[in-house]
């Protein structure tokens, strides 16, 4: 829980987070965004038709943007 920070300062770091995305992690992002369910980074990258897709998921859970889910196989 956030008990100390504004909702408005919370925002504002949200917005920074995602403006400093390069192309690719931007896709990725929106992709999630989309998605109805949890997908796995095969299937982003089905969706996009981007190679290597999987690899801005571990960069985008840095940033604190997403999070694992679990695990499920392909």
């Amino acid at each position: 829980m956030r008990p100390q920070v504004k909702e408005t300062s919370f925002q504002a770091w949200q917005e920074v987070k995602t403006t400093t995305l390069g192309e690719k992690q931007r896709a990725v992002y929106d992709a999630l965004k989309s998605a109805k369910r949890p997908v796995t980074g095969r299937e982003i990258a089905q969706f996009l038709n981007l190679d290597g897709a999987w690899k801005r998921l571990p960069e985008l859970e840095r940033r604190g943007l997403v999070m694992r889910s679990g695990t499920r196989r392909c």
